[in-house]
């Protein structure tokens, strides 16, 4: 899509007051208010939908009442003059780079792609600048407002949303299909920090997965793609080298993870979604930590995703991979019970992901009105 055509939508959009305006840096955030725009739009709620992503399947098909736009080059003349009562994100650090808050937006929103807490693994400044943020538990409450409280931050209205991603995973789980392969699915999943497993130690850790009796899937975070090109370029050649490998290019999450038989990640988010979505235990290893904001311990709380990872499968050293497929069957000894387990610990930490969900919804809603 050309520059001259970007420039007469963004024209046009700013040219009137939008109702409501969702906003999403690639196809691969979709998944996190997916059932929102659904059901806004059930509602009758007119919605604008932006996004950065060329690939995005939504710009080629979507439902009525949606106004779909690709928004690349001008996002900071866009972000800074939009007119809208609510715009919805999942993209933190909202106005300490390139896109600022525009005063023509009455609530800006940002709802969480990651279970995590905000505290160690975002910015300290990544959520200063929301009115409302859609926590998915109590952590993230108490972990905000002593932000708040510690730096002098304007208070914001935080809303008991849950983590809906959950439910549906766990249901597609249910639901699932045996392989076509026959073979179990390995997935590789890390994070995007310096220090991920992508940048330390891969290409053992493949050299090691290539001898076991799986079918290994490779899946990036989007982050990573975009920021470090050339060494996911890099590899993609590694993986070439073996038969029994590929990249996963689904867009979705959830269309994943309920097929995915073992998951090895690093500090990503994404061990919460399997671990509680498909009631399996997971395959860590232990990189450093991902320390985005190296301020993290100024509040005395330790990051949710330190504390349960014991609680959420087994780890291994990244100088010691030899030994992945010993810790491969410690897994198979640790699915006994651990479904049933994620499903006492899930109510201690997460809200209730129906009737949370719903005060979102609802909330959505009533500033609609306002």
């Amino acid at each position: 899509m050309g520059f001259f055509s970007e420039y007469r939508q963004v024209n046009q959009l700013l040219k009137e007051k939008q109702k409501l305006v969702f906003y999403a840096e690639s196809r691969h955030y979709y998944p996190y208010f997916g059932q929102l725009l659904h059901d806004l739009l059930a509602a009758h709620v007119p919605v604008c939908y932006i996004t950065s992503d060329p690939r995005d399947p939504l710009l080629a098909e979507h439902p009525a009442g949606m106004n779909v736009i690709y928004v690349k080059w001008m996002l900071g003349t866009l972000f800074s003059r939009l007119r809208a009562d609510t715009l919805v994100m999942t993209m933190p650090d909202l106005g300490n780079y390139l896109f600022k808050r525009s005063p023509g937006v009455k609530n800006f929103v940002y709802v969480f792609h990651a279970a995590v807490s905000t505290h160690q693994q975002y910015r300290k400044e990544a959520f200063t600048n929301y009115d409302t943020i859609f926590c998915t538990g109590e952590y993230q409450q108490i972990e905000l407002r002593k932000a708040e409280e510690l730096y002098g931050q304007h208070p914001k209205n935080l809303v008991e949303y849950g983590y809906p991603l959950l439910d549906e995973i766990k249901n597609k789980t249910a639901n699932r299909e045996p392989g076509k392969t026959g073979k179990p699915i390995l997935l590789v999943a890390p994070s995007w920090f310096e220090g991920c497993i992508f940048d330390t130690c891969i290409e053992k850790l493949l050299e090691q997965l290539s001898t076991l009796p799986y079918t290994i899937i490779l899946r990036s975070h989007p982050e990573y793609e975009k920021r470090k090109k050339k060494s996911f370029k890099a590899v993609r050649q590694l993986i070439s080298r073996y038969p029994d490998m590929s990249i996963d290019d689904l867009p979705n999450v959830i269309d994943r993870l309920p097929s995915t038989d073992i998951l090895i990640t690093d500090r990503s988010g994404i061990a919460f979604e399997f671990a509680f979505g498909t009631g399996r235990p997971v395959l860590f290893i232990d990189t450093a930590l991902k320390e985005t904001n190296p301020s993290w311990k100024e509040l005395g709380i330790e990051p949710l995703e330190n504390r349960l990872r014991d609680q959420l499968g087994v780890t291994i050293s990244t100088s010691a991979l030899q030994q992945v497929s010993q810790k491969i069957r410690e897994l198979e000894q640790l699915q006994q019970g651990f479904a049933a387990k994620m499903d006492q610990l899930k109510p201690g930490i997460f809200y209730n992901s129906g009737a949370s969900y719903k005060k979102g919804l609802d909330m959505i809603l009533h500033h609609l009105k306002d």
